[in-house]
């Protein structure tokens, strides 16, 4: 009697107002609400994800169906302010929900990886256990993936019911537009109930000197944390830290294959999480790092901080053996979840830290 009390809960709607679609800011040539024009004809994905309160508990897994990020921004154009440097590779992407929390993700991630990334999602569907008896289909049935309005009606609040082991929190399904990132583990970036989705530009201007500055050298970059306290790199400490290595078949957008090569150095998170203010979390953060001739790049705090051993970003001082030197500085940052390599630095003059207002 009290499981069927709970499943006959578990379908229950309550009416709501659907949420109004996100509004698209920033270095946008196109700026504006998230519209039908924005979305006909791009390709949805559909992944499975498990959804971490914002104290890291669990709340669901779920089905989801969306669009990639990066094709949404690409259908509104990017449009940089003139800030020194021509390229989108030093732009960080902020998404911001109705109950203020927020994800950052750099402008690399979302356009030079492999795969399609961070995902704006649409229609979602709770995942029951097998076990689940059969729920009346319909609208009300967490099994049917829902757009963002049919979500609006669902009340999970007995479904916690049906779980084994440690009673989990209230389950819920997440409301309004979604940004889910299949590629963090559990805990990583997610935003329910989107307000706004803004292309961010650091917001210094750099000097762009890559035509004369092509043999500069920069012996040690200097380390700069959010206050602007800053510090040269200690080679010593460098040598000291435990070394990575990468091999790989480095390709570009601009002049494609570069060759096979193994590249040494250490990871960039083991610099500078001395950096990191106690108690920030570091998704909310991110590094621009700058080269002598002034070509620079954004790495997102979960690229740094939060990526897997075999992901991450490396700060190179060996290339196939040898040491770096003129034209590429003792040091090239190289992102390893990159499928281009436009974000590797060369002669490295500043890496920053800073954290998201």
């Amino acid at each position: 009697m009290l499981r069927t009390l709970a499943l006959s809960l578990c379908a229950l709607g309550l009416l709501a107002v659907a949420p109004e679609a996100p509004q698209l800011k920033g270095a946008l040539a196109k700026p504006g609400k998230l519209d039908a024009t924005t979305l006909k004809g791009l390709p949805k994905y559909r992944r499975l994800v498990k959804v971490a309160t914002p104290d890291g508990q669990y709340r669901c897994s779920m089905e989801v169906e969306g669009y990639a990020l990066r094709d949404v921004l690409d259908r509104r154009v990017i449009k940089k302010q003139d800030d020194g440097f021509d390229r989108p590779l030093d732009l960080f992407i902020t998404v911001k929900g109705r109950n203020g929390e927020q994800a950052l993700f750099s402008h690399g991630e979302t356009f030079l990886a492999g795969d399609e990334g961070a995902l704006l999602v649409e229609k979602a569907r709770l995942i029951l256990p097998h076990h689940h008896d059969p729920l009346k289909a319909g609208t009300n049935d967490p099994t049917v993936l829902l757009n963002v309005s049919g979500r609006q009606k669902n009340n999970l609040a007995a479904c916690a019911g049906c779980h084994e082991g440690p009673k989990p929190p209230a389950l819920s399904l997440p409301k309004g537009w979604l940004l889910v990132t299949p590629q963090d583990g559990f805990g990583g970036r997610f935003v329910e109930d989107i307000a706004e989705i803004t292309l961010r530009q650091v917001g210094t201007t750099v000097k762009d000197t890559r035509s004369t500055s092509k043999n500069a050298f920069v012996e040690a970059p200097m380390l700069v944390g959010p206050g602007g306290q800053g510090a040269l790199l200690n080679v010593e400490r460098f040598q000291q830290l435990p070394h990575s290595a990468l091999k790989d078949a480095t390709f570009g957008l601009g002049k494609g294959f570069h060759g096979l090569n193994t590249w040494e150095g250490v990871p960039l998170e083991a610099l500078i999480r001395s950096l990191l203010p106690p108690g920030t979390d570091p998704r909310k953060t991110y590094v621009v790092v700058t080269s002598e001739d002034g070509y620079r790049v954004v790495y997102s705090g979960s690229e740094v901080f939060a990526a897997a051993p075999e992901k991450g970003v490396l700060l190179v001082e060996r290339k196939n053996g040898t040491l770096l030197g003129k034209g590429s500085g003792r040091y090239t940052t190289l992102s390893r979840t990159d499928f281009y390599i436009d974000r590797d630095v060369r002669m490295v003059k500043e890496i920053r830290l800073e954290v998201l207002r």
